[in-house]
């Protein structure tokens, strides 16, 4: 045993020497060339001096990336509970089993999305869109000169207010631009034009 033990402190002290006569090789060669550039690389250490940093860098890197995965999988379960208890009331939960609650649920979710956007038949961005299709229209009506471009453009408009499938009144009822939308049989010459001011 303590032929072993020695020959392995030989071998280490010899390296050990090895590295220094490297490292003073590298200073004489440095002081030598006063301006010139020296590059120091890995060719100048042995790899046997570098492995073991990178061994004891891995389980720490490996160990913080397990702990996000950890992490984020029981802020999944708990924003998830309700739905687990659900589906799986008295089972323990394992990460596979709340990541896959985790997608079907955002799946179903989506799809609900889907379906509420398409019966009420809006674009995203629709009540926008709406006000302001009611503003030009509402604009459009009280404009004194009227050419046939005027005209068309309005009953452009108000045809896009009549197709619309929930007509958006975001006026108040006693407002003037409420009136304007809601009566269509009045001329819409004869108004008076209505100022905020």
């Amino acid at each position: 045993m303590e032929i072993w033990v020695y020959k392995y402190r030989a071998e280490a002290e010899e390296k050990a020497v090895q590295l220094q006569l490297a490292l003073q090789s590298e200073q004489e060669r440095s002081h030598s060339t006063a301006m010139a550039p020296t590059v120091f690389g890995q060719a100048s250490y042995p790899k046997e001096h570098l492995a073991p940093a990178h061994k004891l860098r891995k389980p720490m890197v490996e160990k913080l990336r397990r702990d996000r995965i950890n992490t984020s999988i029981e802020q999944l379960k708990s924003l998830l509970g309700p739905e687990f208890l659900r589906q799986q009331p008295d089972s323990k939960q394992e990460k596979a089993d709340i990541l896959e609650m985790a997608v079907s649920y955002l799946r179903v979710w989506q799809q609900q999305k889907q379906k509420a956007s398409l019966t009420s038949g809006l674009i995203p961005g629709g009540d926008g869109y709406s006000r302001c299709v009611q503003e030009a229209v509402s604009f459009l009506s009280h404009c004194e000169v009227q050419t046939q471009a005027h005209r068309r453009l309005l009953s452009h408009f108000e045809s896009l207010q009549a197709s619309s499938h929930s007509p958006c009144t975001l006026s108040p009822p006693g407002s003037p631009l409420h009136q304007v939308i809601s009566s269509k049989g009045v001329s819409q010459t004869s108004s008076a034009l209505w100022r905020p001011w």
